[in-house]
Parts: C-alpha cells; sequence; structure tokens
C-alpha cells in the first residue's frame, strides 16, 4: 500500500508540473504578441483632420508605413469609418473598397500585411473633424 501511495503521488506530481510546464510557453507566446503591439502603438502618431474634407493628410506629405507595424492601425477620438488609399511608385492612387468601422477610443486594423515604406493616406467615410491616433 505505501509503495501504490507513492508512486500516485509522485504521478499526480509529475501531472502538476507537466501542467505548469506546458503553460509556460503559451504565457511567454502571449506576451511576445503583448510587446509586439506595444511597439507599434508605440510608435503612434497624431492626426487632426479638419471638417470639409474625407482625407488625411490632404496633398500630402502623405503617410509611411514602418517596420513598427505590420499592419495600419487607427485609434480615432470619436467613432468614425475609415479606409487606407494607396500610392504605387508607379504613380496614382487606389484606396480599399470597403471601410471600417473604427470606434472611439480603440485601436482598429484598417489594412493588414503592410510591406515597409508603403505611401498612403486615409480616406474618412464622413468630412465631419477628425483626430485621433495611427500606427503603420
Amino acid at each position: 500500500m505505501s509503495i501504490g501511495k507513492t508512486v500516485s503521488a509522485s504521478l499526480s506530481a509529475a501531472a502538476l508540473l507537466g501542467g505548469v510546464l506546458a503553460a509556460a510557453p503559451a504565457a511567454q507566446a502571449q506576451t511576445s504578441g503583448e510587446t509586439g503591439a506595444q511597439s507599434c502603438y508605440g510608435s503612434a502618431k497624431s492626426y487632426s483632420k479638419p471638417a470639409g474634407n474625407r482625407w488625411y493628410p490632404q496633398g500630402g506629405p502623405y503617410l509611411t508605413s514602418t517596420s513598427n507595424c505590420a499592419d495600419i492601425n487607427i485609434k480615432p477620438s470619436t467613432s468614425t469609418s475609415v479606409a487606407v488609399c494607396w500610392l504605387p511608385s508607379s504613380g496614382g492612387s487606389y484606396c480599399q473598397s470597403t471601410f471600417k468601422n473604427a470606434p472611439a477610443g480603440q485601436w482598429t486594423v484598417v489594412a493588414t500585411d503592410v510591406k515597409d515604406g508603403t505611401h498612403f493616406y486615409f480616406d474618412f467615410g464622413s468630412t465631419a473633424a477628425n483626430s485621433g491616433v495611427w500606427a503603420a
């Protein structure tokens, strides 16, 4: 009986330790992802779009994506809808076909997997004034 209890206790301890060790990589992965988001958002820049037009910035200089973020993100002070317009090196511009709803005070990913050094501007779904921060 004593051997059975010892084996049972050892197996229980091993199971608990295994569970703790299995959880450790998940916690590290989450922390790593949070660090990436903090680094991206930590490099955020302010914007202030005046009433009367839909674009920011209007007429340049245009915005440029960086290696800080893989996506283009926006955190408006007031809820809005927004799309990204691209400025290819070949000239001209083109915009996303749909607008994203961006709630006030929350980060919204507007475009994903954006190459570093890409020039762009925001197209807001309204001519109302809007301000906040963006990160790319």
